[in-house]
């Protein structure tokens, strides 16, 4: 553990020799003067110092008031400590904003509201003060997680705060790194999200959307410059901690991307399909999505081993990542399947769903001195022929997977309302629809 000396020692440390020596560099008048500036700015920055570590000692338990600081100053530097933490860290959290009633009483730190929000959270989470209607809950969580926490921690506090009146909470949500890389966005879009709440939505989070990393590669590197500095100005990390917080996209990406295959990971794959989709509907581009499921996968598990079936894994995914387009998004989905989404016409996800079907079928798949094979179940759903987005396709393309495995059908097929119909649709909770 590295010890730091006094903030004060510091400080007097750093500039004492350097006031020390103007007197014999500036003659007379300018040297006087150079050093009470000096020593002016020695004293602002302790005193700034201890001011923020006061704030922050406080703020979990005191009206932000009460300390001179306005309510949302407070939230700023929570949120500044938050994005340093993630940051470093490569991990997602979310910013939510919690609103009573307008008849309700106002909400203080000390507030059974905000105790209530405090108990229903959990202990690493952050409650604030955002105005005397709302709270600020900052939440370690993915984007596919944080509806469903706010869900739990919403009804939570209807349950036992009695400032509650007959009116229902609203909730707007915004997840980092998704819908922005500072403070100041991130409750821009939490505040998008509570103005669209209503009495059959009261819980809002909007939706991500990527922007192309390649065509904006320069806007990407500001915003992070932007926001290492923000740390830097908020926030009490010490030089090599904030370097040690650069390169959270590369600790991001790799967070996203499954371990044993190396595709994204099914906590990713919605939010990434979401934003391509999105893409491909505003160029106006057709795409397909396809659904595999890989076979035989309990048996080799059985007689070969777990490791086996794990090398099985590996062995299609390989096949995946090198026989299609570098544009084309590939994710794990459940525990045997693959999902692709492909910028292809229906015609070409034909050929394309042949190709690979076949391609499996006729590989080894390497494990230890074994080489097994095995052969997947393919379903294609096109857009806009089945479907204006991704969670229509999804339902269209798990329809087929499905008869194809009720029916040990391994080979691919196209959806076909006539036939896979007969197949009940089985949403994926993380895959929200799209309007069209």
């Amino acid at each position: 553990m590295r010890v730091h000396p006094a903030p004060d020692l510091f400080y007097m440390q750093l500039f004492l020799p350097m006031i020390a020596v103007l007197p014999d560099i500036l003659p007379g008048v300018l040297g006087v003067i150079a050093a009470t500036v000096l020593s002016f700015a020695a004293i602002v920055l302790i005193s700034s110092y201890y001011r923020f570590q006061h704030i922050v000692q406080q703020a979990e338990d005191t009206q932000p008031e009460d300390m001179g600081v306005a309510s949302v100053d407070v939230l700023r530097i929570q949120l500044a400590r938050y994005l340093a933490g993630c940051a470093r860290r490569g991990t997602s959290f979310s910013v939510s904003l919690i609103r009573m009633a307008a008849s309700s009483p106002e909400v203080r730190m000390d507030s059974p509201f905000v105790l209530a929000v405090k108990a229903a959270a959990r202990g690493d989470d952050i409650t604030c003060v955002y105005d005397g209607q709302t709270a600020a809950l900052l939440t370690e969580a993915e984007p596919d997680d944080s509806e469903a926490i706010l869900a739990r921690i919403k009804d939570s506090i209807t349950e036992s705060c009695p400032e509650i009146t007959g009116e229902p909470l609203c909730v707007g949500i915004a997840s980092y790194p998704g819908h922005g890389l500072s403070g100041k966005d991130l409750l821009a879009v939490a505040m998008e999200g509570l103005s669209q709440t209503n009495d059959q939505q009261p819980i809002v989070m909007p939706e991500i959307v990527d922007i192309d990393e390649e065509d904006h590669e320069d806007v990407g590197a500001e915003s992070e410059v932007a926001n290492e500095e923000q740390f830097a100005e908020n926030s009490d990390l010490d030089e090599e901690e904030i370097q040690a917080s650069k390169g959270w996209k590369n600790r991001r990406k790799n967070a996203m991307l499954d371990e044993l295959t190396g595709v994204l990971k099914p906590s990713a794959v919605s939010a990434y399909m979401q934003r391509m989709m999105s893409d491909f509907r505003h160029k106006k581009k057709k795409a397909a999505l396809f659904c595999m499921g890989v076979n035989n996968i309990d048996h080799i598990s059985r007689f070969h081993g777990e490791d086996a079936a794990d090398d099985v894994l590996v062995g299609v995914s390989k096949l995946l990542q090198d026989n299609l387009r570098a544009d084309d998004l590939i994710g794990r989905h459940e525990k045997y399947a693959f999902l692709v989404l492909a910028q292809t016409t229906l015609a070409e996800a034909e050929i394309i769903g042949k190709r690979i079907s076949t391609l499996v079928q006729q590989n080894e798949m390497p494990s230890g001195t074994k080489k097994l094979k095995t052969t997947i179940s393919l379903g294609v759903a096109a857009y806009p022929e089945h479907g204006r987005n991704l969670h229509s396709l999804y339902q269209a393309g798990q329809k087929v997977l499905d008869y194809n495995r009720a029916n040990d059908i391994r080979a691919y097929a196209v959806y076909d309302p006539e036939i896979h119909d007969i197949m009940s649709a089985k949403p994926m909770k993380s895959i929200k629809s799209i309007q069209a």
